[in-house]
């Protein structure tokens, strides 16, 4: 015969089992309808779609996109005129196992609400990666999205080459860019898994600037304090004498290292031009000094004296608070906006 004792025991495995098998059941559910929802999308069925959201003025649907920048539509009004919308003018359909995989999947249920966080693999245009995060209601016994969130990941839609290192230069990823770069990098190169500059004496630096990232990283400063940071390294020069550099960015909560970023390039001198109040005609000379010319060369190439750019090369010292072509290099590859 079973004591008090006992039957207490066992209804609390029994409950407990119960309960364990119900989060299973509604992690499930969840799972199922956010892939209901992701399908219908994919096929464009708009009524199926809504089908699986709460319609209502508090729905939120929340997004980031490095091209388009950030949108929110708040109401469920607002979000189903954009879906129609896109829907009219991209009516392709694609089936979700051919375009669509998911990883880092999350699930937590507390009574009638639940939240879902995945990295999106793939999508109706094409294999990029989203974070994404979906916020459940359940009404009447079915399982709603009332507020979604994604962010596309800039990491992976980088148009340059990337590649993620750990505090000891040891390469953890790199994308096609980088892997199809590497090989014949005058500038770079892997040696035993770690991330080296091919230059030796160039090496110290790099390794500096992974230390002097990861010291950011880990420090945890709200962005507002700590703005995005950069930091260059030069890495000697090419055959044809081209001045060679790397970057090593924080990013995604990431240490990685851009190079042959044309780009970033660009950026950093138009922010240089910003920070420190150049002038177009001192900011088309910096550029050439990146770019590794002499002041004769830069000369010939702008069509004015050599003594006119001495003029502007002491006025940019004056403005960077540097006094050789070396540092200034390092500064203009460094600057970044006020506003980043």
């Amino acid at each position: 015969m079973l004591r008090q004792t006992d039957h207490a025991m066992l209804r609390s495995v029994v409950t407990g089992d119960r309960a364990m098998d119900d989060s299973e059941s509604d992690r499930a559910a969840i799972m199922a309808v956010i892939r209901a929802e992701t399908e219908a999308w994919l096929q464009r069925d708009f009524e199926a779609l809504a089908s699986h959201w709460v319609q209502s003025p508090q729905t939120r649907r929340m997004e980031s996109f490095i091209s388009l920048g950030v949108r929110v539509d708040e109401g469920w009004d607002p979000i189903a005129a954009r879906i129609k919308k896109i829907v009219e003018r991209f009516p392709e359909k694609h089936a979700f196992s051919e375009r669509v995989r998911w990883e880092k999947v999350n699930i937590v249920v507390d009574g009638n609400m639940a939240w879902m966080t995945f990295d999106q693999i793939g999508s109706d245009i094409g294999d990029d990666r989203k974070r994404q995060l979906r916020i459940l209601h359940r009404i009447d016994g079915a399982w709603k999205i009332g507020c979604m969130v994604m962010m596309e990941s800039s990491v992976e839609a980088a148009n340059c080459p990337l590649i993620e290192v750990d505090a000891d230069a040891r390469i953890l990823w790199t994308n096609r860019l980088a892997r199809e770069r590497m090989p014949d990098h005058p500038g770079l190169v892997a040696a035993a898994g770690r991330l080296r500059a091919r230059q030796r004496e160039r090496d110290p630096a790099l390794r500096e600037a992974v230390r002097l990232a990861f010291r950011e990283l880990q420090s945890q400063r709200p962005l507002n304090i700590a703005p995005k940071q950069a930091w260059s390294v030069a890495l000697g020069e090419d055959a044809a004498g081209i001045p060679l550099h790397c970057w090593v960015l924080l990013e995604d909560g990431k240490a990685l290292v851009s190079f042959d970023d044309a780009e970033t390039l660009v950026r950093r001198i138009a922010s240089a031009r910003e920070v420190f109040g150049l002038s177009p005609a001192q900011t088309r000379l910096a550029r050439l000094i990146v770019d590794g010319h002499d002041l004769a060369a830069a000369a010939e190439l702008l069509g004015v004296s050599v003594n006119t750019l001495r003029t502007q090369l002491q006025r940019i010292f004056d403005k960077t608070g540097v006094r050789s072509q070396a540092a200034l290099v390092r500064v203009l590859l460094s600057a970044g906006a006020p506003s980043q």
